[in-house]
């Protein structure tokens, strides 16, 4: 009987193909990345088709290994230097990439974006691949997928679901240390007009209104009305 892999294949091959380079970075990213149930390889795959869509005039090499290497350092949520996982990571990309075959400008730019896509770290980034890669991260967090992992997240940490006598914190402070749902009101539902590129900004909007009705649907379920 042949046991699952911890980290099951995903359909990088045609991405992988755009540039003999990138074989190499997901070599290294394979080695260096902790995934969790939330940043896995199917993220990193999903983030750089986005990146690609958000950033047609980027070389597609660029967009395709900054959205492998985003989160080479991979921190968990509650990891007391989460806000640095960003800057680490831009740190091994710089470290990591002319060894690979890129040149200077290329490895700039691309640990320039690594470094400012991060939510916790509150940056607006420098260049269009920056902007690229943060709208393309911050719509894998909404829709559908946005549901799944923050439940995943949640789960792996041991937090609640919600709280059930009052879920979604009108008298109280929201905490999504504590209670899953709460991390819709902290970052999920902020989202939404912090995107900077036009295909992500029409993207987000759709799956803002998905989790919208996923909370109006979770609300019909325990018979409470519905966060305002």
């Amino acid at each position: 009987m042949t046991l699952p892999s911890a980290r099951p294949p995903v359909p990088l091959e045609p991405l992988l193909a755009l540039d003999a380079r990138l074989d190499g970075v997901w070599a290294w990213v394979q080695t260096q990345m902790r995934p969790d149930a939330a940043h896995d390889d199917a993220h990193l795959l999903r983030v750089a088709r986005w990146t690609l869509r958000c950033a047609p005039d980027v070389p597609p090499v660029l967009a395709v290994a900054a959205a492998l290497s985003h989160d080479v350092v991979n921190l968990p949520k509650n990891h007391p230097q989460r806000a640095q996982a960003s800057e680490r990571s831009a740190q091994a990309v710089r470290e990591a990439l002319p060894g690979l075959g890129f040149t200077p400008d290329g490895v700039n730019e691309v640990a320039l974006a690594v470094r400012d896509h991060s939510y916790s770290r509150g940056a607006r980034p420098e260049t269009p691949l920056g902007a690229a890669l943060q709208d393309a991260d911050r719509l894998d967090a909404l829709g559908a997928l946005g549901v799944l992992r923050v439940a995943g997240v949640g789960g792996q940490l041991g937090r609640a679901l919600l709280d059930p006598l009052d879920p979604w914190a009108q008298a109280r402070e929201p905490d999504d240390l504590a209670f899953t749902v709460d991390h819709f009101f902290t970052k999920l539902l902020r989202l939404d007009g912090t995107f900077l590129t036009a295909a992500g900004q029409v993207e987000a909007r759709r799956r803002t209104r998905t989790m919208r009705a996923f909370l109006t649907e979770l609300a019909a379920e325990l018979e409470v009305e519905p966060p305002a």
